[in-house]
């Protein structure tokens, strides 16, 4: 079964930044986040921006802003 979750990434103003600049999103209160459709996902992204964006600049403070949100395949047994 097809499994999608979130994946943001991040922009940052340093053009020679070479760390990792993303982070996926697979939980959300200790349980599962995955969907199995695009399209629920992209609804989940837009009812929960904010907060998505507020995560994403926990992870990664140094980041200056969100580069992108979106559904990713995810592969099992690989990092995503």
């Amino acid at each position: 079964m097809k499994e999608i979750i979130i994946l943001i990434t991040m922009f940052f103003g340093d053009p020679m930044y070479k760390g990792q600049d993303a982070v996926s999103i697979e939980s959300y209160n200790g349980k599962p986040l995955i969907f199995k459709d695009m399209d629920t996902c992209e609804k989940w992204i837009w009812n929960d921006l904010d907060n998505l964006k507020a995560y994403a600049k926990e992870v990664y403070p140094e980041a200056v802003a969100v580069k992108e949100i979106m559904c990713v395949d995810k592969i099992i047994g690989r990092e995503t």
